[in-house]
Protein backbone atom coordinates (compact mmCIF):
# COMPACT_ATOMS: atom_id res chain seq x y z
CA UNK A 1 0.00 0.00 0.00
CA UNK A 2 3.01 2.37 0.83
CA UNK A 3 3.97 1.84 -2.50
CA UNK A 4 1.16 2.69 -4.34
CA UNK A 5 0.46 5.87 -2.08
CA UNK A 6 4.00 7.05 -2.82
CA UNK A 7 3.23 6.42 -6.68
CA UNK A 8 0.12 8.53 -6.55
CA UNK A 9 2.32 11.57 -4.83
CA UNK A 10 4.94 11.31 -7.22
CA UNK A 11 2.74 11.38 -10.47
CA UNK A 12 0.58 13.77 -9.15
CA UNK A 13 3.38 16.02 -7.97
CA UNK A 14 4.96 16.68 -11.69
CA UNK A 15 1.46 18.57 -13.03
CA UNK A 16 0.89 20.17 -9.92
CA UNK A 17 4.34 21.75 -9.95
CA UNK A 18 4.04 22.58 -13.48
CA UNK A 19 0.44 24.10 -12.45
CA UNK A 20 2.41 25.93 -9.49
CA UNK A 21 5.17 27.35 -11.88
CA UNK A 22 2.04 28.78 -14.18
CA UNK A 23 0.79 30.94 -10.93
CA UNK A 24 4.48 31.84 -9.59
CA UNK A 25 6.21 32.60 -12.65
CA UNK A 26 3.19 33.87 -14.96
CA UNK A 27 3.90 30.92 -17.71
CA UNK A 28 1.41 30.13 -19.86
CA UNK A 29 1.04 26.83 -20.66
CA UNK A 30 0.75 25.29 -24.38
CA UNK A 31 -2.00 23.64 -25.69
CA UNK A 32 0.32 19.95 -25.75
CA UNK A 33 1.54 20.89 -22.22
CA UNK A 34 -1.54 20.20 -21.18
CA UNK A 35 -2.43 17.16 -22.96
CA UNK A 36 0.74 15.82 -21.60
CA UNK A 37 -0.50 16.17 -18.05
CA UNK A 38 -3.32 13.52 -18.63
CA UNK A 39 -1.22 10.60 -18.68
CA UNK A 40 0.33 11.76 -14.83
CA UNK A 41 -3.73 12.14 -13.18
CA UNK A 42 -4.21 8.72 -14.80
CA UNK A 43 -1.22 7.23 -13.30
CA UNK A 44 -2.35 8.79 -9.76
CA UNK A 45 -5.45 7.70 -10.26
CA UNK A 46 -4.79 4.05 -10.80
CA UNK A 47 -1.97 3.92 -8.34
CA UNK A 48 -4.89 5.57 -5.42
CA UNK A 49 -7.17 2.93 -6.66
CA UNK A 50 -4.17 0.54 -6.05
CA UNK A 51 -3.90 1.23 -2.46
CA UNK A 52 -7.69 1.13 -1.61
CA UNK A 53 -8.08 -2.20 -3.43
CA UNK A 54 -5.81 -4.70 -2.40
CA UNK A 55 -6.74 -7.05 -4.41
CA UNK A 56 -6.06 -5.44 -7.85
CA UNK A 57 -3.09 -4.16 -6.69
CA UNK A 58 -0.96 -5.58 -9.03
CA UNK A 59 -2.61 -5.17 -11.98
CA UNK A 60 -3.21 -1.40 -11.13
CA UNK A 61 -0.66 -0.40 -10.55
CA UNK A 62 0.84 -1.85 -13.56
CA UNK A 63 -1.68 0.24 -15.23
CA UNK A 64 -0.51 3.57 -13.25
CA UNK A 65 3.29 2.27 -14.47
CA UNK A 66 2.19 2.40 -18.14
CA UNK A 67 0.52 5.57 -17.91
Amino acid sequence: MATALLLALLAAAAPAFARLSEGLWGLAPCELCLWQRWPYWAAAGFALAAAALPRARRPLLALAGAA
